[in-house]
């Protein structure tokens, strides 16, 4: 199959962002995305915007619109749908699945404001991935622009260079990195990894230390 980054950046710039959950913001997570109707309510409002061919099939239904009028909680007329999206965290340490019956009161059906958003109110109307190409990337690179506040999309400022996660870690929590500076880590991809961590603690780190805003970070 030929798709390349390319492909992502284009398919990117038509698909709008219609869900955010943490960290990209603080207060909603999975049982919240989950009590908006899911992926499957995230699913309907993209064929409700026109964007999916729901003819295709699915594993678990014939085809793609069938599991819709099953389960996007915007259509599906079944009450045991509706219960099954109502269930809330039971605030008890357990892995053992379906262990209890906690239930919000009402789904979150708000497509204006909630944690779902239909096309009309999306986040932003483009995805939340780009590709950018230069000197630092010729073959291109992704930024995750859903999880990047509108202030900072444009950057500019001088590096400070890690050549590791720890390394980088070790210059946030101990003051080297300030405000303005792009933190640069290297030698963290496939290859170099070797896998492909994904950077969480310096991100976290950063946010943690007040420099969400006020650096930016490349690996």
């Amino acid at each position: 199959v030929q798709f390349t980054m390319k492909d992502i950046d284009r398919l990117s710039r038509r698909v709008p962002v219609l869900c955010k959950v943490a960290p990209s913001v603080a207060d909603v997570h999975v049982e919240d995305v989950h009590r908006a109707g899911g992926i499957m309510g995230i699913l309907g409002e993209l064929d409700r915007a026109g964007l999916i061919d729901t003819s295709v099939s699915t594993v678990h239904a014939p085809t793609m619109k069938d599991a819709l009028d099953r389960w996007d909680i915007k259509r599906s007329k079944s009450e045991s749908v509706r219960t099954f999206y109502r269930a809330s965290p039971g605030g008890i340490p357990t892995q053992v699945a379906f262990s209890q019956e906690r239930r919000y009161d009402e789904l979150d059906t708000d497509r204006e404001k909630g944690v779902v958003r239909d096309l009309e109110h999306a986040f932003s109307k483009d995805g939340g991935l780009a590709v950018l190409y230069g000197n630092l990337a010729q073959d291109g690179c992704i930024v995750k622009t859903a999880g990047v506040d509108a202030s900072i999309l444009k950057f500019s400022g001088p590096a400070h260079v890690f050549e590791s996660q720890d390394a980088a870690v070790d210059g946030i929590l101990g003051g080297k990195v300030v405000a303005g500076e792009i933190v640069v880590i290297i030698y963290e991809g496939p290859r170099g990894g070797p896998g492909m961590q994904e950077m969480l603690y310096p991100t976290s780190y950063l946010k943690s230390k007040g420099l969400g805003k006020a650096c930016a970070l490349v690996t």
